[in-house]
């Protein structure tokens, strides 16, 4: 995709991009993520820049994806924690949080939200990182500040159009910001809801999202941590009476891509047709017993139908 989710095989579109950052476009489309780990799998990917993600940890069947990640020639990764991607990389840049740079961010309402730097910390804004890499590749970049990028996100992209820096101080500037400020709202927008959790005796395993509780970024929270502490699997309890399972036991997941101990906890909102398992603690997470599909229209992960054994280790 270009600037604005606008297709880059449009030629339209690939002109308007390509006067704004004087530079021919290629009009072959590149490689979905997963595509990406099937290349460097068989070795036609040989180098892989990875910024502020954590592959290893976040997709699914995820011993396979560190597999990939190991068979690469040459592996970047520019992140603010040494995450399981960044210990595989051959060259770690040190980036910057949201609370040591300023900038915009656009939250899944479409709203666009007003960053200033808070605090000091060694390393550079991820758009810094970027120009010098450019710079020592022949490319110069005459940006200044993240100012200046947001007015260029504002002539490359129809959804940024006609919007200016300061406005969004106020906090009213949502995108396709046009279409706003005119009273249009967009279309709505149609949902695919995937496959649904079969009905038959199996047990399915499921993923669990603990609010605010991500993963990577959330286990260097001590608040959040306190609040969740450790990787639990979470059963229900026609599923506990059947397996002679209460609380706190020690019971091993297992899936076709692996198996985890883990303790029980017994939840009374959940039916007997499937278990939940987090994806936010190193070597406990669920997505290393999610295998996966991709659907043929959005190239997305589909990680339903993943069927789960329980055993009962000890008391």
């Amino acid at each position: 995709m270009l600037p604005g989710y606008l297709p880059v095989s449009h030629q339209e579109s690939r002109k308007k991009i390509e006067e704004a950052w004087k530079t021919a476009i290629p009009e072959k489309k590149g490689l979905t993520i997963f595509e990406m780990i099937d290349s460097a799998r068989n070795d036609s990917l040989k180098a892989m820049y990875v910024m502020g993600e954590n592959p290893v940890f976040n997709l699914p069947d995820s011993k396979a994806v560190e597999a990939a990640l190991k068979n690469i020639e040459f592996l970047v990764v520019q992140d603010i924690f040494l995450t399981e991607t960044g210990r595989l990389a051959d060259v770690v840049l040190p980036a910057l949080s949201w609370a040591e740079k300023d900038g915009t961010f656009t939250n899944m309402e479409r709203r666009i939200q007003r960053v200033k730097k808070a605090v000091d910390r060694d390393g550079m804004e991820d758009w810094r990182i970027i120009t010098e890499i450019s710079r020592n590749m022949g490319v110069k970049f005459s940006y200044l500040n993240a100012e200046e990028i947001f007015n260029e996100m504002c002539l490359a992209s129809p959804l940024y159009k006609g919007m200016a820096y300061k406005e969004v101080e106020r906090g009213e500037a949502l995108y396709p910001y046009k279409s706003v400020q005119e009273g249009r709202i967009p279309g709505k927008i149609k949902i695919h809801k995937g496959s649904k959790i079969s009905a038959d005796s199996k047990l399915y395993l499921r993923l669990e999202r603990p609010l605010f509780h991500s993963g990577t970024l959330s286990r260097k929270a001590p608040a959040l941590m306190k609040i969740y502490p450790e990787a639990v699997v979470r059963i229900s309890l026609d599923t506990a009476k059947s397996l002679s399972i209460e609380n706190d036991d020690i019971v091993r997941v297992s899936t076709k891509t692996g198996s985890l101990q883990l303790p029980a906890v017994i939840d009374k909102e959940i039916d007997s047709s499937y278990i939940m398992l987090t994806n936010n603690f190193e070597d406990k997470g669920a997505f290393s017993l999610m295998g996966y599909s991709i659907d043929p229209v959005t190239g997305a992960p589909c990680i339903d139908n993943n069927e789960v054994v329980i055993e009962k280790v000890k008391a």
